[in-house]
């Protein structure tokens, strides 16, 4: 059994050491910021803002109908309630508490598809970018904020700069080739005046 173990690590050794040198550079790598790219892109920003007006119109919502049931709750508590009106009221109570359940899991849902499709959409058009982009500067890996939840530390120009490119080649493409989707509501942009021949 002694005899193996050496022999083992000097195999080991020479393996290593016939390793080529393209293997033993330093891994090249970046970072790419989805949070970043929505904030630095027009394009991005644009397809982001219908999770923000999604999401706006569901807690306008939700809190509409946190009102009423603080409203009902209040005349519930009220010493001056008939106590007729009382049942007939605490059976509002537990009809309207029901709705404001399934309405914030329905929201819940609803916000929950809407920004599934907008990261979809954002990484339909930015996609093609960073991998173009990671082939340029020869990288191994591009890490992603969306995938890793927790980095404990990170030199933030380094952290950017690759998101940054990305960003710019995006409002830079052609933007007739990649309509941003529309939000639900929303009024069309007005139409840029024509140049002065």
């Amino acid at each position: 059994m002694r005899l193996i173990a050496p022999s083992l690590a000097a195999v080991c050794l020479s393996a290593a050491l016939s390793l080529p040198a393209a293997a033993q550079e330093s891994p090249r790598f970046a970072f790419f910021s989805m949070n970043q790219l929505v904030r630095s892109s027009k394009k991005a920003g644009a397809i982001f803002s219908e999770l923000e007006i999604t999401g706006k119109n569901l807690q306008e919502k939700l809190q509409a109908k946190g009102q009423e049931l603080q409203t009902l709750q209040q005349q519930m508590n009220s010493p001056s309630i008939d106590p007729e009106k009382k049942e007939a009221l605490a059976k509002k109570l537990r009809d309207v508490e029901f709705e404001a359940k399934k309405m914030q899991e329905d929201s819940q849902g609803e916000y929950q598809r809407v920004e599934k499709k907008v990261g979809e959409a954002i990484t339909k058009i930015a996609g093609p970018i960073v991998d173009q982009i990671a082939k340029e500067q020869k990288l191994q890996v591009v890490l992603s904020d969306q995938a890793f939840q927790m980095i404990a530390w990170g030199d933030q120009e380094f952290m950017k700069a690759f998101t940054t490119e990305v960003a710019k080649r995006l409002d830079a493409s052609d933007p007739a080739a990649t309509p941003a989707p529309k939000p639900a509501g929303s009024k069309p942009a007005a139409k840029p005046a024509a140049p002065k021949p």
